[in-house]
């Protein structure tokens, strides 16, 4: 390993403490994973990250679980898996603020070299998922990583949502391994921040963390890496209404950082040519899918215009539902 490592910043080095640990070969790791009632799930994801495989350079210190407030048994069932291990860590807010004010929680309390943030909702392909995740920081030249999510492919199924949120999978994957940096390639669920990088981070609620995260990682001329290796699975929206609301909020949000960023990074640099006719390709391969797609994201642009639930998008409390993944051995891709 070099003996010294550029920092994220332009110009500058690491400091003297985290270069000493990655001269060391040793990374310390905390995993974040912010709720807000999500009992039906949060005890899965727990069990993925507690028994996530470690290699002798990285080391996995905390799993926080950061409650927004929680009112069902999420708090209950953390603290079952924190007397089973002393990593799991429950955080209560008194009051649900949003993911926002949770991810500046964390900021505030760890001093881990990498913090890896996962949904509630999210599960992990397998124990080697997050060491795919946090290798990219061992040059200590990266400053955000994120992860390789797959949406199962949902089969025969009536449930337009399922059908439109797997052709959206597809579109997505399709543009980020032509373009890996543009505004396709930001998805908050699963995403590692350097040190150097999240302590100079103070999240806003009128703006979508993942954004906020992504633009400022590209703005300050930092390395962002896409690890389509390091998979985690996330599933379905419930409905049409909560798939229409994910790309709404999206709308809301990225008009926000619009104004945030400026045009010309948003517009321009994170814009994807000949995204009509991927789209379109994308289309004919998947027909069926495609039209609950087109349907639900027409919703979704008249739900902007419209402005539907806009005052709960400034302040970062509206989350959408997902649903519960089980049986992940058995998932088709």
């Amino acid at each position: 390993m070099e003996k010294r490592v550029e920092s994220i910043t332009r110009g500058t080095v690491l400091s003297d403490k985290a270069e000493e640990k990655l001269q060391e070969g040793v990374v310390t790791v905390d995993v974040v994973i912010p709720a807000f009632n999500e009992g039906s799930c949060i005890e899965g994801v727990l069990q993925d990250v507690v028994v996530a495989r470690q290699d002798d350079w990285f080391q996995i210190q905390n799993i926080y679980v950061i409650s927004g407030a929680s009112t069902d048994q999420t708090n209950g069932i953390v603290q079952q898996m924190a007397a089973r291990d002393r990593r799991v860590k429950l955080i209560r807010e008194s009051e649900r603020k949003g993911k926002h004010a949770s991810i500046n929680l964390a900021f505030s309390i760890t001093d881990a070299d990498v913090i890896v943030f996962i949904d509630a909702d999210v599960r992990l392909a397998s124990e080697d998922s997050i060491t795919k995740l946090v290798q990219h920081f061992r040059g200590g030249n990266v400053a955000v990583v994120q992860g390789g999510l797959v949406r199962h492919r949902p089969g025969f199924t009536l449930n337009p949502a399922k059908q439109a949120a797997y052709f959206d999978w597809i579109l997505v994957d399709k543009i980020r391994r032509r373009k890996a940096i543009s505004w396709w390639s930001i998805d908050g669920r699963v995403m590692a921040l350097s040190r150097d990088f999240y302590q100079r981070l103070v999240l806003l609620p009128s703006l979508a963390d993942d954004q906020f995260i992504f633009y400022s990682c590209i703005q300050q001329g930092c390395q962002f890496v896409w690890a389509d290796n390091a998979i985690f699975y996330y599933g379905p929206p419930e409905s049409i209404a909560d798939f229409s609301h994910q790309w709404s909020r999206y709308f809301f949000y990225t008009s926000k950082s619009r104004q945030y960023f400026g045009k010309d990074l948003i517009d321009g640099k994170m814009s994807v040519p000949g995204l009509r006719r991927t789209i379109l390709s994308t289309f004919l391969l998947h027909p069926l899918c495609g039209l609950m797609w087109v349907l639900c994201y027409a919703r979704s642009k008249i739900e902007f215009m419209l402005r539907v639930d806009f005052e709960k998008y400034e302040h970062g409390f509206f989350w959408t539902k997902s649903e519960l993944l089980e049986n992940l051995g058995k998932l088709p891709l």
